[in-house]
């Protein structure tokens, strides 16, 4: 067999694996937070070898799961960005769909450090951040206040997001209403003054 073909056969295989844990790791965590990497192992089916060949540390695989969250993430902006025919429709779509996958990767809030980068934001991998242009041309537009930066409007929407979270894992909310809250609440603020003004 040719290397060239062995080595693609092999890279493949390591993909394949490392999908397998990640999505053991979800699964399980999502039960039991404090899981262990040998638990994590036996949920994916593959041996401890090839999970710490993956994972050395447990940090590791909580680090690749945050990772998974903000690609995850990222995509589903774009899809929500794509399908948006408005702002507010925007917001309102946003603050449903980035809840649900923060309630699936809910366990990750046992790991404080991960907050503070979730609130602090990271950059897009190709140097862009769709959320941001979509907001900016909507400033240009009219649709949301000018008077207000779209860096703090992501901060705003990124803090009611971690708020959020903390009120469905109190049981104070559901996972619906409080993405509902979250996106209403978002569009009410960002919109143009005179829009959000009461009727008289």
């Amino acid at each position: 067999m040719n290397d060239d073909t062995s080595d693609a056969r092999l890279r493949s295989d390591a993909r394949r694996n490392r999908r397998t844990v990640l999505d053991a790791a979800v699964a399980l965590l999502a039960q039991r937070p404090q899981a262990t990497m040998q638990e994590v192992a036996d949920a994916s089916g593959l041996g401890r070898t090839t999970v710490y060949r993956h994972f050395p540390r447990r940090q590791d695989l909580i680090d690749a799961l945050y990772e998974q969250v903000l690609a995850e993430s990222a995509h589903t902006i774009k899809d929500a960005i794509g399908a948006a025919t408005n702002a507010r429709d925007l917001l309102c779509d946003l603050g449903a769909r980035v809840i649900a996958i923060g309630d699936r990767y809910r366990f990750l809030d046992a790991h404080p450090e991960l907050r503070e980068r979730t609130l602090q934001g990271s950059d897009d991998s190709e140097g862009r951040d769709p959320l941001n242009d979509y907001l900016t041309a909507a400033q240009q537009r009219g649709e949301v206040r000018p008077d207000v930066p779209v860096s703090w409007m992501l901060t705003t929407m990124r803090g009611l997001a971690v708020v959020a979270m903390f009120e469905i894992s109190a049981g104070r909310m559901s996972v619906e209403d409080a993405g509902r809250h979250v996106g209403e609440t978002c569009a009410s603020a960002f919109a143009p003054l005179e829009a959000a003004a009461p009727q008289g």
